[in-house]
C-alpha cells in the first residue's frame, strides 16, 4: 500500500500567513490608536471652548428663566390694574367735560371787569403798655 503524506507545508503555511496577518492588524491598530490620539490632542482646545460655551448658555438659560418670571409678574400687575385704569380714565374724561364747561363760562365773562379799590390801614400802639407789677427789691 501507499503511504499517505501528510500536507505539513499547507499547514506551515497557514500558520504562517495568520501570524503574518496578526502582526499587520497590530501594525495598523497601533498607526489607529496614535492617529486617535493626536486627534484627541488637535481637539482639546475646541472640548474647552465646547465646554464653555455650555457653562454660558446655562446661565443665558437661567437670566432668560428669571426674565420671563419677571415679565408674567409683571403683566400679572398690569392686570390687576386695568380696573383702575378703565375707572381712572372715565375721572379724567368726566374732570374734562368739566374743564370744558367752566372754560366756555370763562370765555363769557367780559374781558376788562373794574373792581372796587382796596384801601388798607395799618394801625400802630407806639405807648408802652400799663403793667402793675413790683419787684419787692429794696426801695421799690
Amino acid at each position: 500500500m501507499t503511504d499517505a503524506r501528510r500536507p505539513l507545508h499547507l499547514a506551515i503555511m497557514l500558520g504562517a500567513s495568520t501570524a503574518l496577518y496578526a502582526g499587520c492588524l497590530a501594525c495598523v491598530a497601533l498607526l489607529q490608536s496614535d492617529a486617535d490620539r493626536a486627534l484627541t490632542e488637535r481637539q482639546a482646545p475646541a472640548k474647552d471652548a465646547v465646554a464653555r460655551i455650555h457653562v454660558g448658555h446655562d446661565r443665558l438659560d437661567a437670566a432668560i428663566g428669571q426674565v420671563a418670571d419677571a415679565y408674567a409678574r409683571a403683566a400679572s400687575r398690569y392686570e390687576a390694574l386695568t380696573p383702575t385704569l378703565t375707572d381712572t380714565e372715565a375721572s379724567l374724561s368726566d374732570l374734562a367735560s368739566r374743564v370744558e364747561t367752566i372754560s366756555g363760562a370763562a370765555r363769557a365773562l367780559p374781558a376788562r371787569i373794574s373792581l372796587p379799590p382796596i384801601t388798607r390801614v395799618v394801625r400802630t400802639n407806639s405807648s408802652r403798655p400799663r403793667t402793675s407789677a413790683t419787684t419787692g427789691a429794696s426801695g421799690g
